[in-house]
């Protein structure tokens, strides 16, 4: 089984002061979160997702998800207080809500504010997580990447050649990804972690990358609106003479 689970908690803070959080902002008419539905409802690999969100919003995402008819949104999980959290709680509802979950059943972990993830980057996540432990969507970093420990003073600057950008999304064996998110809540040494493969990593197992592409954007900043509406027609151009082939 394939399952994608929705990252849909975030309020967006750097998106400024808005009416609703960045995922439900409208871009051409439709909310951000609707763009990334559509793309797991057009894949034929993924069988099965689920939505964390704000408890509070789950009438509304339901309505939505009546309203067009996706038929593979099954879940709606509450939030939790981080993006781990509501990873988590996520990998919790999947693994409970089949009895027959077995090792070789995948995730995708998505968010619902990258809006143009392209088909063919969701089918080859799903023919290499048959090799390796976790994937990763990644871009070559375009500029040198400088490292600083207090945001002040330069310690390292990590030259580009070696240097990817991570992207989304990322799939990994949903019940050895729920093990790495169990072992790291009980463990009394926590560190920050903001990437589920690194604590992939952690636990000594493979991940490797595949390259996406500049489409993907991750809705962040107010001026990644404006971007979005732009390559909005040109992401869906491609997507049809992709399928075309």
């Amino acid at each position: 089984m394939n399952y994608a689970l929705v990252l849909a908690g975030g309020q967006g803070q750097r998106m400024g002061i808005t009416n609703v959080p960045k995922q439900f902002i409208e871009v051409k008419s439709k909310p951000i979160l609707l763009f990334t539905l559509e793309t797991i409802e057009r894949n034929k690999n993924i069988d099965c997702a689920c939505i964390v969100s704000p408890v509070e919003w789950h009438p509304q995402i339901q309505e939505w998800i009546d309203e067009h008819d996706y038929k593979k949104i099954r879940v709606l999980v509450p939030s939790g207080i981080d993006r781990q959290g509501s990873v988590h709680n996520g990998l919790r509802y999947l693994s409970d809500m089949n009895s027959n979950t077995s090792k070789d059943d995948n995730v995708m972990i998505m968010t619902a504010v990258c809006p143009f993830v392209a088909q063919d980057t969701i089918d080859l996540h799903f023919e290499k997580i048959k090799e390796f432990d976790g994937c990763i969507t990644v871009v070559k970093a375009v500029d040198a990447i400088t490292y600083s420990n207090d945001g002040l003073v330069v310690n390292r600057t990590l030259q580009k050649h070696k240097m990817f950008v991570q992207q989304g999304p990322q799939t990994f064996k949903l019940m050895q990804l729920l093990k790495a998110h169990d072992e790291y809540i009980n463990s009394p040494y926590q560190s920050e972690i903001n990437e589920d493969s690194e604590l992939i990593l952690n636990m000594g197992s493979t991940v490797t990358m595949i390259e996406g592409d500049r489409f993907c954007l991750k809705v962040t900043y107010p001026e990644d609106i404006a971007i979005v509406e732009a390559l909005a027609p040109l992401f869906i151009e491609k997507e049809h003479l992709v399928r075309r082939r």
